[in-house]
């Protein structure tokens, strides 16, 4: 498939593996030939802190940052993070949010911070744009056997939406090189949930 480019930001906290999210759809990205270039940035990532993943592949990508209002997915595991990002959404962005909350260190700390209940996120998203889309990462992940592969249930929905235009083949390869070989099983389970789910949503985009 030729495309000029596509751009992928990925965000959440320290400890959801935002990172490993970059590196696996990356190296998926390498697989099916195309030129990748990705970044990051994180703050206090093992004390809960904010981290996202850029990620730019295509046939004209130069610099790895993508442009405010560039993003074509924006993959939140922490819900919150899509919007302290939405400078990255626009309108023909598609927005996927993991429904677990994580609560960040200020709103621990202040009686005045009020975490923002999930009406209010999609409000505030689908200002932006319509596509806004609530997953049950972590649900499905324990579904699977682990909590912490929400992210590869995330990866799963992904493809299983359509709109990643990456082989459902290498994205599988890519996943099964960065993870212990003893936690094979259980993403392979994960991933084929996301993968259902995505499926049930597709008919949903605009």
């Amino acid at each position: 498939m030729n495309i000029d480019q596509f751009n992928i930001l990925s965000v959440g906290v320290g400890g959801q593996g935002v990172i490993r999210v970059t590196q696996i759809l990356a190296s998926a990205a390498l697989l099916d030939n195309y030129h990748v270039r990705t970044a990051e940035t994180h703050g206090m990532a093992q004390r809960g802190g904010s981290v996202s993943g850029y990620l730019r592949f295509g046939e004209l990508v130069d610099g790895p940052l993508i442009p405010a209002g560039f993003a074509d997915i924006i993959m939140a595991l922490e819900p919150l993070e899509a919007v302290r990002n939405i400078k990255y959404a626009g309108k023909k962005s598609i927005i996927f949010l993991n429904d677990k909350r994580i609560l960040p260190l200020s709103i621990y700390q202040s009686k005045k911070i009020v975490y923002p209940d999930f009406d209010e996120i999609l409000a505030n998203l689908k200002k932006i744009t319509n596509n806004v889309f609530f997953i049950k990462a972590t649900d499905l992940a324990e579904k699977a056997g682990n909590a912490k592969t929400s992210n590869v249930i995330m990866l799963g929905v992904l493809i299983g939406s359509g709109i990643l235009p990456l082989s459902k083949e290498n994205l599988e390869i890519s996943i099964f090189n960065n993870i212990p070989a003893k936690a094979k099983e259980i993403n392979k389970i994960a991933f084929k949930l996301g993968i259902e789910e995505g499926k049930r949503i597709r008919s949903e985009l605009n």
